[in-house]
């Protein structure tokens, strides 16, 4: 039995116990860029991982929310129906109600509203089939009820409170929201990181994993027990405050999207994704598609193949 899977046995945040372990690596940016790479999702799925990221941005050409990293466009990127919903929603219908199935990011790019208001729009159509986080008021540590598609927004800060208010007081949250470090600058002490506790809402804190070593990532050099110690202490705020802890993006040598979030080697990699799991992180970012479904599949994390 893994120290992770203790730590949540013993775990009094009920967060924390809640998450689902095969979520624990997701695939970072899992969309085609400039026309290629149209079998990320694909090849993420192959390996295993049933979490996945997809970055928003706003064509005011097609008045549509597009797939994108940035938000100058070149006008062949994917909807979120084309790429997502009509492959996916057959697959998500056959995924039994009240069990994890499919976690997806997506993460805006801007705070245009209109990719908040599309987001709100089809996980509103889509109802039945996503988990449902609480309303407003409710205690953070409040059950979440799970259906075969769960939500956590990233990115923009006021794009993500845009959505909390589209929400109608008594009705459900239809997706979590995510809080960050300040101004996404490095602080000395942990305790700066999270002032405010987490809502009904807010239930997670995504940091990059630069706020761990300082350095950024191609530059970080070996994993010291300082550092070991600084992430056990963020993450044990973390879960005192009421958050699920997501981290990104720990790359080995992969290239897709630049080569700052690399340790240079697969060994340099694998023992941060360890370091987290045992720490109690709950999600980790990587494009690093296939060593993290072996990965899962060697800590017992993964959802077996047949069911």
């Amino acid at each position: 039995m893994s120290r992770f899977f203790c730590w949540l046995l013993c775990s009094g945040c009920l967060l924390a116990a809640d998450f689902p372990r095969q979520w624990f690596l997701h695939a970072h940016n899992c969309y085609p860029k400039h026309g290629a790479g149209y079998d990320r999702i694909a090849r993420a799925r192959r390996a295993g991982l049933t979490a996945f990221e997809l970055d928003l941005a706003w064509s005011e050409a097609r008045s549509r929310t597009v797939l994108s990293h940035e938000t100058k466009l070149d006008g062949h990127e994917p909807t979120i129906e084309q790429y997502f919903f009509e492959p996916f929603l057959p697959e998500l219908r056959k995924l039994p109600a009240g069990k994890p199935g499919i976690l997806l990011f997506f993460d805006f790019k801007s705070d245009h509203p209109g990719p908040v208001k599309e987001v709100y729009r089809l996980l509103s159509l889509h109802r039945d089939l996503v988990t449902t986080a609480g309303t407003r008021g409710d205690p953070p540590d409040k059950p979440l009820r799970f259906g075969p598609l769960t939500v956590i927004l990233t990115g923009d800060n006021s794009a993500i409170a845009q959505f909390e208010k589209l929400t109608p007081d008594g009705e459900p949250y239809l997706a979590m929201g995510n809080r960050e470090p300040l101004d996404r600058k490095f602080q000395e002490n942990i305790e700066n990181y999270i002032p405010a506790p987490a809502t009904a809402f807010y239930r997670v804190f995504n940091f990059e994993w630069k706020h761990i070593e300082r350095d950024p990532n191609f530059q970080a050099g070996p994993f010291t027990p300082a550092k070991r110690a600084r992430l056990q202490a963020l993450v044990k705020l973390a879960h005192a405050k009421g958050y699920w802890l997501r981290t990104w993006t720990l790359n080995a040598t992969n290239a897709d999207w630049g080569t700052n979030q690399n340790f240079g080697s697969k060994p340099a990699m694998l023992e941060r994704w360890r370091a987290a799991l045992e720490a109690g992180v709950e999600m980790v970012v990587t494009d690093e598609y296939e060593l993290a479904g072996g990965f899962l599949r060697a800590e017992r994390l993964a959802v077996p193949r047949n069911g």
